[in-house]
């Protein structure tokens, strides 16, 4: 038992306060609720300190406390045992190194909230007590509590380490501060632009090509009408035959930078030939320099959970508990069609992988990650190389606040818990044990220029293009095969006709 004197209750006969030299006069308090009689004097003769009321022919009232809210009153526990429920999931070490900065990319959260809530027992002049866990605590099939919520509901702890907010856990527990952050979100690299768009229509905006189509028309006009013209002049083996296939042959060639047996051989039809591929030239340089600077940049297409569902991305989540809980509860049409489409399909193995595997399909590409950002990040700043850190985007997938530190539902250290918490975040020792702890998302060191080879896949369109033209060009050699067939064979029956006539006249 813990003995302090709140008050003394002294009768109005013989209460000391008539005619005493030691009193001070505080005036009137409004707030009382016995405002037409209520006065308090300070008492301090060396032996008490008090706040003394006085009672109209009552008595008087000696008040010993200094607050009157209890919270303040009572922060020495006198080394009273609390305790403390950490969730360790990657690995049994973690509880030798709870205390040091070694193998931080275990159990990261853990070893935050410990922290915190250390100097927190400190300051109540507490005995620090720790029990250990595998999970933060879900329902099971019996409907029973797992983990650190089972410790709470049966009062084998007082706090917790850093949990999310689920509306069932607060029904049952109270969220005590906000002691730390983390984030768990899909994490990848941005896929190349060539594997979302085609690159070989993006360097010229819809004007300038507009502008190359009416150029070519309209040389392709005055060639026609100049060729037309050199054909009634004279005749020559190589020259436009004042027909549309012609300078259609002449036009094709100019575009694609290749040349042609038909030429205009006058003045008028040469200038606007050289024109023609003059300026071609030009926009085939530009054209082909940013085709290559299209060919390796990142895409930018990709920041929604929308834009990732119907990305060409491959999507894999951390093998923890609380990953396979928020991916089977949330029911929004998108979320639940990213996890029945990408991550967990209908009959073949969910893509569940350890942080290790996770974070290396990161490094190759085309694949997101859903992790914790801390011990992930900290891996990446160890294993890749500074180019392979500068494109780099995260999507939050659980859009959920910070976790906060839980407790005993109405637990009588609740509001000492609270206070104590809020002072060690005013004071920076929350920020000093985060930055100590947590690795912030990795930057590349400037622009690094790295080779990188071109791939199939960034081809596509171009590729395409060639086999449709094959094909096209099979398709048109047959065409034409068959018409020459056609033709030979009509004029066969009309020579048999005609000697047939002939013999018939005869």
């Amino acid at each position: 038992m813990i003995l302090t004197t709140r008050a003394i209750w002294r009768p109005s006969k013989n209460n000391g306060y008539g005619t005493s030299n030691h009193l001070l006069i505080k005036g009137r308090n409004h707030n009382d609720t016995n405002r037409n009689s209520s006065e308090f004097i300070n008492r301090s003769d060396g032996k008490v300190n008090a706040l003394a009321k006085i009672l109209n022919n009552q008595g008087v009232i000696e008040d010993y406390r200094k607050t009157k809210v209890l919270s303040i009153r009572r922060r020495d526990l006198r080394r009273h045992p609390l305790t403390i429920a950490n969730v360790i999931t990657d690995s049994n070490e973690t509880r030798k190194h709870m205390d040091d900065r070694l193998q931080l990319h275990h159990d990261s959260i853990a070893k935050m909230s410990y922290a915190i809530v250390k100097i927190c027992f400190q300051m109540l002049n507490a005995t620090e007590r720790s029990i250990f866990t595998h999970t933060w605590g879900y329902r099971d099939k019996n409907g029973n509590w797992q983990g650190i919520i089972d410790h709470l509901l049966k009062k084998e702890a007082d706090l917790g380490t850093l949990t999310i907010f689920t509306q069932e856990r607060m029904e049952i527990i109270d969220y005590i501060a906000m002691a730390g952050s983390t984030a768990v979100r899909f994490v990848f690299r941005e896929p190349p632009l060539a594997l979302l768009s085609n690159i070989f229509t993006l360097p010229f905006t819809g004007a300038v090509w507009i502008a190359v189509s009416v150029c070519i028309l309209a040389c392709a006009l005055f060639l026609y009408i100049a060729s037309k013209w050199e054909a009634t002049v004279a005749m020559h083996p190589t020259q436009l035959g004042g027909t549309w296939a012609d300078v259609l042959i002449l036009i094709v060639g100019a575009v694609l930078q290749q040349g042609c047996t038909l030429e205009p051989r006058y003045a008028a039809g040469r200038c606007v030939t050289l024109l023609l591929f003059l300026a071609l030239t030009i926009l085939y340089s530009a054209y082909s320099a940013n085709i290559v600077v299209l060919l390796r940049a990142p895409s930018s297409s990709v920041r929604t959970l929308p834009d990732l569902l119907y990305s060409p991305l491959k999507l894999g989540a951390s093998d923890f508990e609380y990953n396979r809980y928020f991916f089977k509860k949330l029911n929004e049409p998108i979320r639940k069609a990213i996890y029945n489409k990408k991550i967990a399909p209908k009959g073949k193995k969910p893509n569940f992988y350890t942080m290790k595997e996770g974070v290396e399909k990161i490094r190759k590409g085309l694949f997101a990650f859903h992790m914790e950002l801390n011990p992930g990040y900290r891996l990446i700043q160890e294993t890749y190389q500074e180019d392979e850190k500068c494109d780099l985007v995260e999507i939050d997938y659980i859009n959920e606040i910070d976790p906060w530190i839980p407790g005993q539902k109405r637990s009588p250290f609740k509001d000492l818990f609270k206070i104590n918490f809020i002072k060690i975040r005013e004071t920076g020792i929350q920020a000093n044990n985060q930055r100590r702890l947590q690795v912030s998302r990795p930057r590349c060191s400037g622009s690094l220029s790295a080779f990188s080879s071109v791939g199939l896949t960034d081809m596509r369109p171009a590729v395409l293009a060639a086999i449709y033209g094959l094909l096209l060009a099979i398709a048109v050699l047959i065409i034409e095969i068959a018409h020459k067939h056609l033709v030979t064979r009509r004029a066969l029956r009309m020579q048999l006709n005609q000697v047939a006539d002939y013999h018939f006249v005869m």
